[in-house]
């Protein structure tokens, strides 16, 4: 048995939000074990204390191989963040509308972002449960509560993750476990860099949408919160001895907390107007909406 509390993170390429949650950690003298798809994309985590390994989430056979090589090394897991996850299958490909998403990319981004939690979780859980303790933190996203268009399939298995963690710590409650769903709003990382070669597929019904996809995906960058701040309000809050069932950070939070306080055709068409008008309607756009709307909702 490890005398010294052990985290498993997914998703920690170098640079992300699970890279930072690592990091946060082992500034607290934590055992890490840091996991993606491959080794090369970790190759920024070095410390004594971490221990990096393969992991890709959509698999069985690596989450199982990875929690038994745990648990034979340290004899607990006292820290899970259920991380990784996909945007969508393709770079910048998250912002697109509904119809132009096929059956199979939806089935991709469910495996990645939800069905992996379930797949993890499953398996740490009778671990915590035996000690009667252990903390579980779901990443899910600020866009599963208030949905914005172009983000569709995305935001859907956010709102996905945001049930299953609000009913798996009612059922976590017999065995002391901790479960904590954090939603990022504006977090900064590189994806957005270069928004300006965002198109729409050949043929998509929204191509006069277009510009004000590239509005938001410019404004995503600009105005995020950095992910090295981000992970440590969240890692502070995480350590507690009563941490928080939940919690919304980042850019935008404050409009967000106002959408979801307001009826809720008003916040749709908030969202609509924001990121929906053609580009010969945007000087009126921008008139109507510049005290109401945020430029990042994400």
């Amino acid at each position: 048995m490890s005398r010294k509390k052990v985290a498993l993170v997914t998703g920690c390429s170098n640079g992300g939000i699970g890279y930072h949650f690592c990091t946060k950690l082992l500034d607290r003298d934590f055992i890490v074990y840091a996991t993606a798809r491959s080794l090369d994309a970790m190759t920024d985590l070095e410390h004594p204390n971490v221990k990096k390994a393969i992991l890709d989430v959509t698999k069985n056979e690596h989450a199982e191989k990875v929690i038994e090589s745990i648990m034979e090394d340290e004899g607990q897991i006292d820290m899970l963040i259920n991380n990784a996850g996909t945007l969508a299958p393709g770079k910048f490909l998250l912002l697109r509308p509904l119809i132009d998403w096929t059956a199979d990319e939806m089935k991709e981004v469910f495996e990645a972002n939800v069905f992996s939690i379930l797949r993890i979780s499953r398996l740490v859980i009778p671990y915590m449960a035996k000690r009667r303790q252990g903390f579980i933190m779901n990443v899910g996203s600020i866009v599963g509560e208030v949905p914005t268009p172009w983000m569709g399939i995305y935001e859907t298995t956010k709102a996905a993750v945001k049930v299953f963690t609000e009913v798996l710590e009612m059922e976590c409650r017999p065995f002391n476990i901790d479960v904590m769903l954090l939603a990022p709003a504006g977090v900064k990382t590189n994806i957005y860099n270069n928004y300006q070669n965002f198109q729409f597929r050949e043929g998509s019904l929204y191509a006069k949408f277009l510009y004000h996809v590239r509005k938001r995906l410019r404004g995503m960058g600009d105005k995020a919160m950095p992910a090295s701040n981000f992970a440590e309000s969240v890692i502070s809050k995480a350590v507690q001895r009563n941490p928080p069932k939940y919690i919304l950070l980042g850019a935008g939070s404050t409009l967000f907390r106002f959408l979801r306080s307001i009826p809720r055709q008003w916040r749709l068409n908030i969202t609509w107007w924001t990121y929906s008008r053609p580009v010969n309607e945007e000087n009126n756009t921008k008139r109507r909406f510049r005290y109401l709307v945020h430029p990042v909702l994400f």
